[in-house]
């Protein structure tokens, strides 16, 4: 049975006024909006934002959150709205289509950066072989790319089991609001890939799980882990707002093993037009992080999935 860890409830300063939920808009909302349909919050591609509300602000903190994610993430407020600053993918990264919904994990790869500003540690992406860690990037694409029966799938393949030296041990991917993203094995070459599945709950779960036994059996994979919005989702504020999460996944040498991780969030306000919004932890009494190994040994099955 899958069953992500959760750290226990901290105190956080009191959520402002709730806003909308994904598609979340750029400025704040009355509290009495209404949530929009969920969707993930991803840059479009040839949308441009000013030097101004980029965030890049200060020295990077990439490799403190490489070295080790857990601390880092425990201690930051991960923002990965905006991770492609220039509004479009960085030079030499490619993204998979609805008709090739995988890249090799070596043509996913790109330099990671983090700064800090208005209290959110902001992650951001460039082209690969800058001064930062390399990492896989995990893409996104719209339900509206797929089909109800099929849904939409973005993935990376081909990721070691067991990194070695050079090689990336981190994925990144945008915020969640209402995607699923799951960590498949592929037995023929003894490999990982991971995808994003667009909207799972947006016809039901019953149909988010059947558009991912239907993704398996085409592709020949196994799942070993997942992370669904029944695991990260939760209703806050008067409002009952849902709240987000920011997903990453990494590989712990100590225990060899991958890690899928999901950072709650809560939305603080809407930042500048075009540009990123401002995270906040989720209220006291909800958890602050979940997390859980990707274990060959215990692969799920989809009735492990809500």
């Amino acid at each position: 049975m899958k069953s992500f860890k959760i750290s226990g409830p901290k105190s956080f300063s009191p959520p402002r006024a709730p806003q909308a939920d994904a598609p979340r808009p750029s400025t704040p909302t009355a509290p009495a909006s209404k949530p929009g349909a969920s969707q993930d919050g991803f840059d479009t591609v040839g949308s441009r934002i000013s030097s101004s509300v980029r965030g890049l602000f200060g020295p990077s903190q990439a490799d403190s959150f490489a070295a080790n994610p857990a601390k880092f993430s425990g201690q930051n407020i991960l923002n990965g709205y905006k991770l492609f600053p220039e509004g479009k993918p960085p030079q030499g990264v490619a993204l998979p289509t609805p008709n090739k919904p995988f890249v090799p994990a070596h043509q996913s790869t790109a330099t990671l950066n983090v700064q800090q500003q208005h209290g959110n540690a902001n992650l951001s992406l460039s082209s690969p072989g800058g001064n930062g860690p390399q990492v896989n990037y995990l893409h996104y694409l719209s339900s509206g790319q797929g089909t109800q029966s099929q849904g939409s799938f973005a993935g990376i393949s081909d990721v070691p089991l067991r990194p070695g030296h050079g090689q990336p041990d981190m994925i990144v991917t945008g915020p969640l609001n209402g995607c699923a993203v799951h960590a498949l094995h592929n037995p023929a070459n003894d490999t990982l890939s991971f995808v994003h599945q667009a909207d799972f709950t947006k016809h039901g779960s019953q149909t988010g799980k059947q558009q991912l036994d239907n993704f398996l059996k085409q592709n020949n994979l196994q799942l070993v882990q997942s992370l669904t919005p029944n695991d990260y989702s939760h209703p806050t504020g008067k409002h009952g707002i849902e709240t987000g999460a920011t997903a990453f996944a990494h590989y712990d040498k100590a225990s060899e093993k991958w890690n899928l991780v999901a950072q709650l969030n809560d939305w603080k306000n809407g930042g500048a037009p075009g540009g990123r919004p401002e995270l906040q932890r989720p209220p006291a009494g909800l958890g602050q992080q979940l997390t859980n190994p990707v274990d060959l040994q215990n692969p799920l099955s989809l009735d492990d999935l809500r």
